[in-house]
């Protein structure tokens, strides 16, 4: 039987495939939270280790908190699809005013709830604004010893770059650290063909409806390791250097999917969009209309440009 759900609790989504290593201590490091007004919804995505058995156990320790989605009409097969099958499913059946979403695999500092909630709170003067908070996050190797001690620096990130043009180029906030409000998720569509991920639509939703918060310390151990679906590699270092150089299409391929992203975006929100807003869009969204060195005047011109030197020059060099 879940908790009395009220104003002020917090649905937490999780996806999970394949994550038996490190999952019990994710899960502790939610249990453990200084804020307890708060429910876990979790979703195997058709694990083939024990990842679905640790879930039911945390589950049956924890039956006020923990809900565990057992629904074989729910489609999954990506993290983006399994984030989506798990809100659509929470949102069709409960009535929160706050969302988070979690990673299987990383641990969340004690405070990390309590702290994101604050900041959100102090900024809501009413229910009508749409607003998102993610924090940085401290990059840690499989054994937690530590890689970066600011995800922000270790990707030469700007959290406080929150204008479209940038936005749509380069996401700057990480999904696992999120927590926004009804007013953005009822905007949400995170589930979308076109979206490139189901993090970096939610930050553009903020980014055009409502605003984005940013509590600039980490409030998670972010755990690379062989397994990770997304991760997270050095930005300025000469293996990223080497690795891009030699992965061109994968460089290559992430560009295109913003550019797709934005042309989606555009076509979900046309009615909610102001006219300089759409003028973006399209002028994003038509970036693969134009030659090489059209495409790179398009970008330099309007500002749609990465964040960080190193990835600026990749940008234009495979654009």
């Amino acid at each position: 039987m879940l908790m009395t759900i009220d104003r002020n609790t917090i649905a937490i989504c999780m996806a999970a495939y394949n994550g038996e290593a490190y999952l019990r201590e994710q899960l502790d490091s939610i249990v453990r939270q200084t804020y307890g007004n708060w429910i876990l919804f979790v979703r195997d995505d058709a694990s083939t280790d024990g990842t679905l058995a640790i879930l039911r156990q945390y589950a049956a320790a924890h039956p006020d908190r923990i809900c565990l989605i057992e629904d074989a009409a729910l489609s999954g097969g990506s993290p983006k699809r399994n984030f989506a099958s798990i809100l659509e499913w929470v949102e069709s059946r409960y009535s929160f005013s706050y969302f988070m979403f979690a990673d299987q695999d990383d641990i969340w500092q004690d405070t990390k709830i309590e702290k994101t909630f604050a900041l959100l709170r102090a900024h809501e003067t009413d229910d009508k604004m749409p607003l998102l908070v993610h924090t940085d996050l401290t990059v840690v190797d499989a054994a937690l010893s530590v890689l970066g001690e600011s995800y922000f620096r270790y990707r030469a990130l700007d959290p406080r770059i929150t204008d479209l043009r940038r936005l749509l180029i380069q996401n700057n906030a990480t999904g696992c650290t999120m927590l926004w409000n009804r007013a953005l998720n009822d905007l949400l569509d995170p589930g979308n063909p076109g979206a490139a991920m189901h993090d970096w639509w939610a930050t553009l939703t903020a980014c055009a409806f409502g605003k984005i918060l940013c509590l600039e310390e980490s409030t998670i151990l972010y755990r690379q390791h062989t397994a990770n679906v997304v991760g997270a590699t050095r930005v300025n270092s000469p293996a990223f250097v080497w690795r891009r150089l030699r992965d061109a299409q994968y460089v290559r391929d992430t560009l295109k999917s913003a550019v797709v992203q934005a042309g989606a975006f555009l076509d979900s929100h046309r009615d909610r969009l102001s006219p300089e807003q759409i003028h973006i869009l399209q002028l994003f969204s038509g970036l693969y209309s134009h030659g090489k060195l059209g495409r790179i005047a398009l970008v330099c011109r309007e500002s749609f440009l990465k964040q960080g030197l190193i990835q600026v020059l990749g940008e234009l060099l495979f654009i």
